[in-house]
């Protein structure tokens, strides 16, 4: 049989699926390259922009401790203010009138500390458990009821432990715990009220009244009768920056 000579055109098309091959090959590696690189350049603009945690805290310290030397600062001066302001009252005159109504002012809105004569109550909760246990534990209603009482019954100033009662203080649950304006607050809840303490004791301990209602409730509180103190001592109210939990001085 005679064969034909094997010429250029055979192995043509052989060449040309290699070179396209070769082709595909070349511009399926630059793709991963570029994929590759963009990735590594995009994890590292992430990373990048994401916030100096350690650097971030730093300077929340440091604003915070600039914040609290200024509160104290000012409460220096309200000391020193209201130094001048009882020297005024005392030397009378038509500043002294001025100089009462504006500690008047200052009384209502709860920004200076008082001390005279009262009543204390303490309130604790229950010592039930299980799936009713929200029953048997002191509510904010139960302290609201209280300090209302107390301010209808005329006491010029309230708190609840460390916290005063002022017109702008909220009394609300948060979870086991109640807020007091800024401060959060765990049972034993102690009510300290200034003001003739005769008259906030009768007043508490009227028949069917708040305390009543409270010991009555089936609940297990363990309320306190009030308590007529010479002296009690109530702070002044607190903003954010500067609030504790904890007890206030008797």
């Amino acid at each position: 049989m005679k064969q034909w000579p094997r010429t250029a055109s055979n192995s043509a098309p052989r060449r040309r699926v290699v070179a396209s091959w070769t082709i595909v090959a070349a511009v399926f590696g630059l793709m991963v390259s570029v994929q590759y690189h963009d990735v590594t350049l995009g994890g590292a603009a992430i990373w990048s922009a994401l916030p100096d945690v350690a650097s971030v805290s730093s300077r929340l310290a440091a604003v915070d401790s600039v914040n609290q030397s200024l509160m104290k600062r000012e409460a220096g001066i309200m000391r020193r203010v209201l130094v001048l302001q009882a020297d005024a009252i005392r030397r009378g005159g038509a500043t002294a009138l001025v100089e009462r109504q504006l500690h008047a002012a200052r009384v209502l809105a709860g920004t200076v500390a008082l001390t005279g004569p009262g009543v204390v109550v303490t309130i604790s909760d229950g010592r039930m458990s299980g799936p009713d246990m929200a029953r048997f534990i002191t509510h904010d209603w139960d302290l609201r009821s209280v300090v209302n009482e107390l301010f209808v019954a005329g006491a010029d100033a309230v708190s609840i432990n460390s916290a005063r009662i002022s017109a702008q203080t909220g009394v609300y649950c948060i979870g086991p715990v109640v807020r007091v304006g800024n401060v959060r607050l765990g049972p034993p809840f102690v009510i300290r009220a200034i003001g003739d303490s005769s008259v906030l004791a009768a007043a508490l301990n009227l028949p069917g009244g708040v305390l009543d209602a409270l010991r009555g409730a089936n609940r297990g509180l363990d309320v306190t009768r009030p308590q007529q103190k010479r002296r009690i001592r109530i702070p002044a109210y607190e903003p954010a920056l500067l609030a504790q939990t904890g007890e206030a001085q008797q």
